[in-house]
């Protein structure tokens, strides 16, 4: 078993506790809110919820995004598993993940996300669970 499997509260790099706060923020909308699809991830999903196209075709599709910079497999392992998958019936859950996982090998990083995978189905068994690949 790697580490990519083992749930992990992420190092707090910027010392300001932003982590952690995020993801309470993210328990809390799901109390809140009832999303149709759900982002979840790294900073490359992150970064979407920032642009216009976010706001033209998935604000209005009623999407969360639950992704944070800097996120490995287990740290968005650990947050599926506190609360950020609770009290939601998303229809289709976008997750990526493995971005920020250097340094373990290509398996290591594959067990991390069958490892998600499988933690979502358990949480959420009806809803689509969709990995975006690149073709190149």
């Amino acid at each position: 078993m790697s580490a990519t499997t083992l749930p992990a509260i992420c190092k707090d790099l910027d010392g300001d506790g932003r982590w952690l706060s995020i993801h309470k923020r993210f328990v809390a909308e799901c109390k809140e809110k009832d999303p149709d699809v759900m982002f979840i991830g790294d900073c490359i999903l992150e970064s979407l919820q920032f642009t216009d196209y976010w706001n033209q075709h998935f604000v209005p599709m009623h999407c969360l995004n639950f992704s944070i910079r800097s996120d490995r497999t287990q740290n968005i392992l650990w947050r599926l598993q506190n609360g950020e998958l609770d009290n939601v019936r998303p229809k289709a859950i976008i997750l990526h993940a493995g971005t920020n996982n250097i340094g373990d090998s290509a398996e290591e990083v594959t067990e991390g996300i069958l490892e998600l995978v499988r933690t979502i189905r358990q949480k959420l068994p009806d809803v689509y669970i969709i990995l975006p690949i690149s073709l190149n």
